[in-house]
Formats: C-alpha cells, structure tokens, sequence
C-alpha cells in the first residue's frame, strides 16, 4: 500500500503532466496541424465565379478548426451571382460550400439584375438575359417597377400590346417601352386607369395609318396624342 509520501510524488507528477500539456496546448497551432485541404463546391452553380470562390476560402479559412463559417458566408454573399451560401466542415480536411444562385426576373439599367427578392445583383453582361423586362430607374425603385410592369402587362394584354419594359426618370416621370419600340409616355401620374384609353383606342390607332407609330402620350386627362415615326416635327402626324 502507498504511502503518503508516495501518493504525494504521484499527485505532483500528474500536477506536472497537466501543466506541461497545458502549455503545450497554448504553443500548438491547430490550423497549422489540421488545414483545409480540400474545398468542394456544391449547388451546381452555372454563372458564380468558382475560382473566385475558392480564392475567398483559401484567405478567410486558416484551418478547419479555426475558420469562421458565419464571417465566410458574408463575405461569400456579397459575390455576384451568389444568393445564399451554406458552409459545412467534413472531416478532416474540407469545407463543402454550397451555393444558391440568383433567379433574376428583370434587367435593369445597363448592367444589373433583378432577382425574385426584388434585390439588385450584377454588374453583369445583359446580353444573355434580354428576354426579361428591361427596367431602369433609380436604384431602391426596382421592387415598385416590377409590381408596376405585371400590372401594366396585364392590361395592355387586352389591347395585344406586349410590354418590353419600363423606365422611370429621377422625378418618377415614367414610359413604357412596347415590345414592337413603340415609347407611352406616363408623365408622373401612377394611375393606371388612364390606361384604358390606350387599349380603347390602339384598334383605331393601327388603322389610322401605316406608318409605325413612334409613342404615345397619355400625360392628357380626357385624351392621348399620337407621334408616327415619320413625323416630321413633334406636333406632326399627332391625333387625340
């Protein structure tokens, strides 16, 4: 049976251990002994720069134990193309980084998105995306534009006119760009209703005559004006 002096010597020796793997601890540098070595993209992103992805991971991670997933996903998100990012450590060595890409629903300006949040995303080449509505406006405006292209499609619908797009200016003057170039112009005035005097007279308006027609202006209240494209002057070639 030990002692206590025995018990004495083994106490302090396991005393010694612990500080000693103590200090140890202190000095090991854990991103040193376990780093990302491998970082697997996921989400089968199409337009995201994975390259850029990789590069990002390789500056906020310095090891697997010690990389911040909250501050790498922020730094992630603010990239083009990305919408949302989910950050996952797999043992031993690699970050999975899955990565959801934008649904853009509208160009806007001259080299941004709208995606279906209503946030603006870009710059990227519009060239690939010219099916969606073109909007430009004064950044912050993109959510009221879309609400107000669906709403404008929808009833010129009725009269066969297709929207392209629409633009409004820094004092909310706005126009509606038809599909077939032809410009109507709204002045400041959100109301729709006016509207119908466009769907009421476009039949009248085609056969009036065959000259395509420039733009349209229904800034009048009881009555619209006519410019075809032919016309040699603004107060040319007008009806109302």
């Amino acid at each position: 049976m030990a002692g206590p002096g025995l018990r004495l010597m083994s106490g302090m020796g396991l005393a010694a251990v612990l500080v000693l793997g103590a200090l140890a601890w202190l000095q090991f540098d854990p991103d040193a002994w376990l780093p990302i070595e491998h970082v697997e993209v996921t989400g089968n992103p199409q337009h995201a720069d994975v390259a850029a992805v990789h590069e990002m991971v390789r500056t906020h991670a310095p090891g697997f134990i010690g990389v911040e997933l909250e501050r790498l996903r922020v730094a992630l998100e603010g990239q083009p193309w990305v919408d949302a990012v989910r950050l996952r450590r797999q043992w031993p060595d690699t970050l999975v980084v899955e990565i959801h890409e934008p649904v853009p629903v509208a160009q806007w300006g001259e080299d941004h998105l709208v995606d279906r949040h209503g946030r603006l995303f870009g710059p990227v080449a519009l060239d690939d995306w010219e099916g969606l509505p073109a909007l430009a406006g004064t950044d912050g405006r993109q959510v009221v534009l879309m609400h107000r292209y669906l709403e404008v499609s929808a009833r010129l619908a009725d009269a066969g006119l297709e929207v392209a797009g629409l633009e409004e200016g820094e004092r909310h003057d706005w126009t509606i760009h038809l599909a077939d170039g032809v410009r109507v112009l709204m002045g400041r005035d959100a109301d729709l209703a006016r509207l119908g005097q466009l769907v009421r007279a476009a039949p009248a308006i085609r056969d009036y005559r065959e000259a395509p027609v420039e733009r349209i202006d229904l800034r009048y209240p009881h009555g619209l004006a006519v410019a075809w494209a032919d016309a040699a002057d603004d107060g040319a070639g007008n009806a109302r």
